[in-house]
């Protein structure tokens, strides 16, 4: 849904973005996503201008981290419910930890959605400390072809995504009192 929102639009603004989540009802109806946002794709030769932009859109001290340089980059320019927890993911560069690399590369190429192995979100502190994924889905700019990986790599404009916190994930699909259930969830072959 959130793609349909970036086809449908000429340019989606950060009050429009907003209103589309506050409308999703997350915590009512999707309890464990801790939002949903989305990393806009950068080449390295606009990455200052991308920083620019953002910090004339009122974030004065923004900069996409971490610091270094690369190729590409994913900046997380909306997230919401723009909340303290989610303000600690605001410009961070998901291309850059391989995790989530490969399952964004996955989703760009491929042209769906993916989801990442377990990861350390930005979002967690030092207390109440929870595995995560997140779930990716590729956004492409209007017109351009889609046929095959190269030509869905060029159109790339970046991804909407959703960060899932698991402990909260379960307690909402399986309700707070889960004493009669037990169960693990893994990744990988054991």
């Amino acid at each position: 849904g959130a793609r349909a929102l970036f086809a449908a639009s000429k340019e989606v603004t950060r009050e429009e973005w907003r209103q589309y989540v506050t409308g999703l009802r997350l915590p009512a109806d999707y309890a464990g996503i801790q939002g949903v946002g989305f990393a806009v794709h950068i080449p390295a030769s606009q990455l200052a201008s991308h920083e620019q932009h953002i910090r004339a859109e009122g974030f004065p001290d923004y900069r996409v981290s971490p610091p270094g340089p690369r190729d590409e980059y994913s900046a997380i320019v909306f997230l919401e419910p723009f909340d303290w927890r989610n303000q600690r993911a605001f410009g961070y560069d998901m291309f850059s930890e391989p995790i989530r690399h490969k399952a964004m590369e996955r989703a760009r190429h491929l042209g769906v959605a993916a989801l990442s192995a377990k990861v350390r979100l930005m979002q967690e502190t030092s207390t109440d400390i929870q595995p995560g994924v997140l779930l990716y889905v590729p956004g492409y700019r209007k017109g351009m072809p889609l046929t095959d990986t190269a030509a869905r790599q060029a159109a790339l404009q970046g991804f909407v995504y959703a960060p899932f916190r698991m402990r909260d994930l379960m307690r909402g699909i399986l309700g707070a009192d889960t004493r009669d259930v037990d169960f693990e969830l893994y990744d990988g072959p054991n």
